[in-house]
């Protein structure tokens, strides 16, 4: 949810510095409904608490193409630079993926720092939940893996991965690009 946190702390800069949500119409970003598509398919297979993914059995195919259409997304808007930084971040995420079958690894410690205990606690149980694996040493590139967390106070905290950060430092500078008034 660092993306949402990401999306949020850049709306409120780009209003700070004096843009209009309504300027965001201008941009005519090209391709809209590759991101709807591809967060349908990550909603669908992330683990929902303790219930696990709604899809379990297509988690690695659907995972793959999910990104596949945001980095689409990406190409068809590389006019606008900020959604270079987030292509980084998605590049980084889609790499220990691809390194790990298919799967982010997750340390559960970091779920549980984020207040998340059941899922850590069914991470660590299973080894696998949806579209994550347990970050162990027989996984690869951790660095790169769900370490990272929101302490539990803050609202909608989980583990996140080094990706995750690139891309909401990429909405963070996005919103007040976008924002600006037209010249």
């Amino acid at each position: 949810m660092i993306l949402l946190w990401g999306a949020f702390l850049g709306i409120l800069l780009g209003w700070l510095v004096g843009g209009r949500l309504r300027n965001l119409e201008r941009l005519r970003l090209r391709g809209g409904v590759l991101v709807g598509i591809a967060l349908l398919m990550q909603l669908l297979i992330f683990p929902l608490g303790n219930l696990g993914p709604i899809l379990p059995r297509a988690s690695v195919p659907l995972h793959f193409v999910s990104y596949a259409l945001l980095a689409l997304f990406l190409v068809l808007n590389a006019r606008h630079w900020p959604l270079a930084i987030v292509g980084l971040g998605l590049a980084a995420n889609l790499l220990v993926i691809a390194f790990n079958g298919g799967y982010m690894p997750a340390d559960p410690e970091a779920l549980a720092c984020a207040g998340v205990e059941e899922a850590a606690e069914t991470l660590t149980a299973e080894g696998q939940v949806g579209n994550v694996i347990c970050m162990s040493s027989d996984t690869r590139l951790n660095f790169l893996g769900d370490w990272l967390c929101l302490p539990k106070w803050v609202p909608l905290a989980t583990a996140f991965s080094l990706g995750d950060l690139v891309i909401a430092l990429g909405l963070v500078l996005f919103f007040p690009y976008a924002m600006r008034r037209p010249s």
